[in-house]
């Protein structure tokens, strides 16, 4: 396949465009159906289905149970309602006129969870929004099969979505497609949006979505340690710890049922372990070697490591928050209150994309009304750190912020 050039993308930035204006006449519920429909189809272990396995398995470096897993729990979420759900008020209303949908939107994909695009370029087409998707060239299979899905139940859907790749930081491509669209959502590292914010006209509305991660936190709590550790694991696990929710740190308040030591011994010895064996670790790369060697050192020396065929749970107690290599490495850091724990996590600022919590709901209500500014993650139950739902907040943000705008008429 020949390489894109800038007389290319910007073709492509017109044709789909073009196909905004068939968009734009459907129902939000047959965008909703049609949506509902291809995710039904990649799910499904047949077909485009199959195909896409068998692909994921080649660029993702996880292993098939784990691509099973990420498959099924983001497209079983994929249902008409949850997509409808979307919309705000102005837009599902019986006042038309007071919905603008913006022109053409781009999405600047990253490539560490390969289903993240899902939703990334779903929430501009309920929007009846066209998309141009500039995909990772480490990873570009999951949101090109979505598209072809998309195609095969609904073609005027489909047309209204198109995926390209070429390297990251071709400024002429990329500068191409950017100057078509009125909306850029991009997700990335903070150099990259920077850089990709500056290259934007003032009239192009920017949605950034930076790099970030998760931690745990385990308030004093009598639940039994082994469910409150198989909880903790899956989110460990999943993804092999290398998306923006997955955990690097769980903080254990003293005074519970269990100790910070216990929990982290379990986690390791029997837990993760666990998890192994039916979500067993991909293949860890040369380039992440070194990384973890060095962060197992470290820990070692600061505490006590507990070691796995393929994973690793640091015991630092009160030592200072590290980031881990991710690959199913985490710290357990003791604290002796939630107003500690507060401190701990505030300079994490920004780049905190999820916290999960240990306990009910009344428990993950109230540490989320009382988290200190600007921390705004998503605060779910521990087990659940990898499964956000089609309308959680993403970085604070509603998921359609930049691609509809509601007119008021008074």
């Amino acid at each position: 396949m020949r390489e894109l050039s800038p007389m290319d993308v910007r073709s492509i930035a017109c044709h789909v465009g073009s196909a905004g204006e068939k968009l734009r006449t459907l129902s939000f519920d047959t965008i909703a159906t049609a949506l509902t429909n291809a995710a039904q189809l990649l799910m499904a272990n047949e077909g485009l289905g199959q195909e896409l396995r068998a692909a994921l398995a080649v660029s993702t470096g996880l292993s098939a149970p784990m691509i099973d897993w990420g498959l099924l729990t983001t497209l079983r979420t994929a249902k008409r309602e949850d997509f409808l759900a979307l919309l705000p008020v102005c837009a599902s209303s019986v006042e038309p006129r007071t919905y603008h949908a913006a022109r053409l939107a781009a999405v600047v994909l990253s490539g560490n969870v390969f289903t993240a695009s899902f939703r990334a370029l779903s929430a501009p087409l309920m929007a009846r929004v066209p998309v141009v998707a500039k995909a990772s060239s480490r990873d570009d299979v999951f949101p090109s099969f979505f598209a072809k899905a998309l195609l095969a139940v609904h073609e005027d859907v489909g047309r209204a979505v198109r995926v390209i790749t070429f390297r990251g930081g071709d400024t002429r491509l990329e500068d191409a497609l950017l100057s078509q669209c009125d909306v850029v959502a991009a997700y990335g590292s903070d150099s990259t949006l920077h850089e990709i914010r500056s290259r934007l006209a003032s009239t192009t509305t920017f949605v950034p979505h930076g790099h970030g991660l998760g931690v745990a936190y385990v308030p004093r709590t009598e639940a039994p340690l082994e469910d409150v550790c198989r909880r903790l694991a899956r989110d460990v696990a999943a993804y092999d710890q290398r998306g923006c929710l997955s955990p690097h740190a769980i903080f254990v308040e003293d005074g519970g049922s269990f100790s910070s030591r216990e929990l982290a011994e379990h986690l390791s010895v029997n837990a993760l372990a666990v998890e192994q064996e039916s979500l067993p670790r991909g293949e860890l790369p040369l380039s992440c070697g070194a990384q973890q060697l060095q962060w197992r050192g470290i820990a070692a020396a600061r505490g006590e490591l507990f070691e796995g065929a393929a994973w690793s749970v640091a015991l630092e107690r009160g030592g200072s928050f590290r980031l881990s290599p991710g690959y199913r490495n985490v710290s357990v850091l003791e604290i002796p209150n939630v107003e500690s724990f507060y401190q701990r996590i505030a300079p994490l600022g920004v780049h905190l994309k999820c916290l999960g919590v240990e306990g009910d709901p009344e428990t993950r209500n109230r540490i989320a009304e009382s988290l200190p500014a600007p921390l705004a993650p998503r605060v779910c139950a521990t087990g659940r750190m990898q499964e956000p739902g089609l309308t959680s907040p993403v970085d604070g943000m509603d998921p359609m912020q930049g691609f509809m705008r509601c007119v008021s008429l008074r």
